[in-house]
């Protein structure tokens, strides 16, 4: 079957099972292995958080849904689970999800390669907004200086969220 095919088949599938859940989004969906099983790996995301019930809800339902699915002739073991607090920030729905997260930000363009740190404001057609992040030094009041910074979404190499452990 044409990789294609069988991805949208998989996303279909991946569709009708979030519809029934309440606010959950796919982040990704990958497939490895050929043969008789492959691993199929589903993130999900929630505005309150993925619990472990909402992992294993979809991931019965999905294994039903691909059973029944015409035109996928194989079998899947699948995993289901939130894209975690580390994860990579790749498209804009996944910076429109960031917003009011301070981000680490690895920029080329024409001022060359750079590091760009900042609280995500606003999420545009093509760029984002970043203001001033409040410094790391310890203390109670944390300062914020600068101006906002305006990245274009196509120079990002690397976005992540910053945790912190307040």
């Amino acid at each position: 079957m044409d990789v294609n095919r069988k991805q949208t088949l998989i996303e279909g599938c991946i569709g009708r099972v979030l519809e029934l859940e309440d606010k959950l989004e796919l982040v990704e969906a990958t497939v490895s292995g050929k043969g008789g099983s492959s691993l199929l790996r589903v993130y999900i995301y929630k505005p309150s958080g993925v619990t472990i019930e909402n992992c294993a809800r979809v991931s019965r339902r999905l294994s039903r849904e691909l059973e029944h699915e015409p035109g996928l002739d194989e079998s899947f073991n699948i995993e289901v689970s939130s894209p975690g607090l580390d994860r990579r920030l790749q498209t804009r729905r996944d910076f429109e999800r960031a917003v009011g997260e301070v981000l680490h930000l690895k920029v080329k363009d024409k001022q060359g390669m750079r590091s760009v740190r900042g609280r995500l404001t606003e999420v545009e057609e093509e760029t984002l907004l970043l203001d001033p992040p409040p410094e790391k030094a310890g203390g109670s009041k944390r300062k914020v200086s600068g101006d906002p910074t305006r990245v274009h979404i196509s120079s990002i190499l690397e976005g992540s969220i910053e945790v912190s452990m307040q």
